[in-house]
């Protein structure tokens, strides 16, 4: 059974198509990751299928209601935004009794809800703190409860991990493994391809409104194993780029804290080019990799996730 499936789902303003006719559908109970730069149509896609947006034609579903149904659409599902939704001079507990008022849930329920989910994102001892004395990787956990707080059956988390420090990070990926295990299917957009890798079953890459690819993490990978992949290691020098991605055989080439990695085609002479090109340089170490989430993406779209 499926939670969501859509169907040539299109969103166009004037003469400019956000959304070309996409279609999938994400499996009851599943984490599904939904990957795409800058532009590529992410939000618009999950501000049709919350309900929040009207598409120009084809039809999305989610729990088997019609998204133009805003109503029903929005008792059956969670939204975390990016923007969060909290009151900084109400604490913690204020803003879900506040939350708890608008859904609906309200006493006992409400209590036990709240007790649980403050526990489990580690706020419970700061449930009575004003919002404003939080820090941001605080502020973010407590819009993710926001979210869960009326139990929905879809949970919809738009970039849920954005500043928070690696420790919380992580917290945060348990945290939603363990939503996830309760049934709750959750609908995933990051910019952090670890992330995706680590809590998502299925991904899909979407590049200039068209979707290029869906699949497990595993599988996407496999498909670039006759990809040649090599890192370099040296000083921060950002002419590097200039002087090796002009070289025959490089197909792309990226430079990022004294990483340099390049994608490049199996041909003689060609390392020796690079060697020449990056001559003078002091060279910490070479190494050729093995291909990562990041790699399909940038074989789809000729772009990093975070460009």
């Amino acid at each position: 059974m499926n939670s969501i499936e859509v169907s040539n789902l299109e969103k166009q303003y004037g003469s400019f198509k956000a959304v070309r006719g996409i279609s999938f559908d994400v499996k009851e109970g599943e984490i599904f990751g939904f990957l795409g730069p800058n532009g590529a149509g992410k939000s618009t896609t999950i501000n049709m299928l919350t309900g929040q947006l009207k598409p120009t034609s084809g039809e999305a579903r989610v729990c088997d209601v019609n998204v133009i149904e805003k109503k029903r659409i929005r008792e059956m599902i969670g939204i975390v935004p990016q923007e969060l939704s909290l009151n900084d001079l109400l604490t913690a507990e204020q803003n879900l009794r506040l939350y708890g008022t608008l859904y609906n849930v309200q006493g006992k329920e409400l209590n036990e809800r709240s007790h649980h989910l403050l526990e489990a994102m580690g706020l419970a001892e700061r449930k009575k703190t004003l919002v404003k004395d939080f820090s941001g990787g605080m502020k973010q956990r407590l819009n993710v409860i926001l979210g869960l707080l009326h139990d929905p059956k879809v949970l919809f988390l738009d970039e849920p991990t954005t500043g928070m420090d690696t420790q919380a990070r992580r917290m945060m990926w348990d945290f939603i493994k363990q939503v996830n295990k309760k049934g709750i299917t959750v609908f995933l957009t990051t910019h952090y391809m670890e992330e995706a890798d680590y809590l998502c079953d299925r991904v899909a890459i979407i590049d200039e409104g068209v979707i290029q690819a869906i699949d497990t993490p595993a599988k996407l990978k496999r498909q670039l194993k006759h990809e040649n992949i090599i890192t370099i290691q040296l000083e921060e020098d950002e002419q590097v780029i200039n002087d090796v991605e002009s070289i025959a055989g490089i197909k792309n080439a990226f430079f990022s804290r004294g990483e340099l990695k390049l994608y490049i085609e199996d041909r003689d002479g060609l390392l020796l080019d690079i060697a020449k090109a990056l001559e003078g340089r002091p060279i910490k170490s070479i190494t050729s990799v093995e291909p990562t989430l990041d790699d399909v993406f940038i074989s789809l779209t000729g772009k990093r996730l975070r460009d």
